[in-house]
């Protein structure tokens, strides 16, 4: 596999990230260098502590614009913040307080505050952008404080405070929620109720306003102004109190008592908990399995069993913040292997950012060596109109494994989808049109028919 710059480092002038093979290089300009020389004995004890992904400086290849170079484990997954929990960016945004609170102490600044530079690994959020961290000056802002405010706490607060779901509007801009977007949504509501809301939206929407309109340096008037460590740090702090303290507030969703799965038998349930274990035990051991339409984590844990990376993925963020707090509270290896992730298959796939391709889309970044799609494809087909042949042409296309579940036309969950519809709009959705189109595309080793009469879950390969 040949080396690729990565699309989303160019915004760096100091440095800029390249993959190869199993590795990722960060390599340094002469500025960057003399910087990462600098802040390295911050770097390594952040490491130390599991708060930053494993970092080692290398030969330093033979070209001009090179000084330093290092490198970093290539993780397995890469997600962006859009596909996180309400939780899942709230200890994000924990973590890079954390470590900018910690630089604070060393002499350290963050430069930037981007939700992109955390990802998730089975130990939780992970910080690896470590050309972020740089010699700090006495009197230095913190650079990173409206991109801080812009990726973490308006999403968090929005979605907090005015029950807004956070996801659709990072996915929209890569550059997060503006103070004037933020002071749009959460104005009408009482200020009393949004702790935070007057100093970190009302205040930064007049200071920015204020700053448009000046001729003069900001960077300049807050060295002018004495701005001390232990008053950033101060602020920091209270950032980390009032981000610790924000909830989520919701107790149900669409699919969030789908854990039930009062229309399952237990004879079923057991039946498909079976037979996803031989159907992976067969075809593994795997590096990556995608388990969509996750919901509780019932066959994602017995993914896990055959499989380095489990991506556990659902529509539903409640469904999937759920879930990442029962694997917090987990310690066993198999659910250390298991990322949960909010993802609406529906929408999913675009890139996102410079000519839309600094954030590829999530097909471009990662690819499965097995699929487990239980209890989706009537959801897409019946909610969405997305219809059978294209939704096994992407199956087909990410993965050459695939254990999925159809339930019929005289399934009680396929009526209740289509009760509200005009009759006759889903006249190929049938299990005999199902399996010709499957049978198109995969070969068919094993099938089984569930308890109840109108489902089947088969084992396929792709042709």
């Amino acid at each position: 596999m040949a080396a690729v710059r990565d699309p989303g480092s160019f915004r760096d002038p100091l440095s800029h990230v390249v993959v190869d093979g199993d590795s990722v290089y960060r390599f340094y300009s002469n500025a960057g260098e003399r910087d990462r020389k600098e802040v390295w004995p911050f770097v390594e004890s952040v490491i130390a502590d599991g708060l930053v992904i494993a970092a080692d400086a290398v030969d330093v290849p033979d070209r001009p614009e090179i000084a330093g170079a290092i490198r970093h484990p290539r993780l397995p997954l890469i997600s962006y913040p859009f596909e996180w929990s309400f939780s899942m960016l709230r200890d994000a945004a924990l973590l890079q307080l954390e470590l900018t609170g910690r630089g604070l102490d060393a002499g350290v600044g963050v430069k930037d505050a981007t939700s992109y530079n955390i990802q998730f690994t089975g130990n939780g959020p992970l910080f690896i952008d470590v050309g972020s961290f740089e010699p700090r000056s006495d009197g230095d802002p913190w650079y990173g404080y409206q991109q801080f405010c812009q990726l973490f706490l308006y999403p968090l607060m929005v979605q907090a405070y005015a029950g807004v779901s956070f996801q659709p509007l990072l996915r929209g801009s890569i550059n997060g929620i503006t103070v004037e977007q933020a002071r749009g949504i959460l104005g009408p509501l009482r200020p009393k109720l949004q702790r935070g809301r007057f100093t970190h939206v009302l205040l930064h929407a007049l200071a920015q306003r204020k700053l448009a309109d000046s001729s003069g340096g900001i960077v300049e008037d807050v060295k002018a102004s004495g701005m001390k460590p232990e008053v950033l740090k101060a602020t920091v702090n209270r950032l980390a109190t009032l981000v610790g303290g924000l909830d989520l507030g919701l107790d149900e969703s669409t699919w969030s008592e789908y854990s039930d799965r009062g229309h399952y038998p237990d004879e079923g349930l057991r039946q498909k908990a079976e037979f996803v274990d031989r159907a992976l035990a067969s075809t593994g051991p795997h590096r990556q399995v995608w388990d969509v339409g996750c919901n509780d984590g019932l066959f994602s844990r017995v993914a896990a069993d055959h499989a380095e990376l489990v991506v556990a993925m659902d529509a539903d963020a409640l469904v999937i913040d759920r879930l990442y707090a029962g694997l917090g509270q987990d310690s066993s290896d198999a659910a250390r292997r298991i990322v949960p992730l909010v993802v609406d298959l529906s929408t999913a796939g675009g890139g996102l950012g410079w000519r839309g391709a600094e954030r590829p889309g999530f097909f471009d970044r990662t690819a499965p060596d097995a699929v487990i799609y239980l209890a989706v494809v009537h959801h897409l087909a019946l909610t969405f109109n997305i219809p059978l042949a294209q939704q096994l042409d992407l199956l087909a296309d990410i993965s050459p494994n695939l254990v999925i579940e159809f339930p019929s036309e005289r399934d009680p969950m396929v009526h209740r989808l289509v009760r509200n519809k005009r009759p006759g709009l889903f006249e190929d959705y049938s299990r005999t049109c199902f399996e010709r189109l499957l049978h198109e595309r995969f070969a068919v080793e094993e099938q089984v028919e569930l308890t109840g009469g109108t489902r089947t879950i088969y084992r396929a390969r792709r042709r």
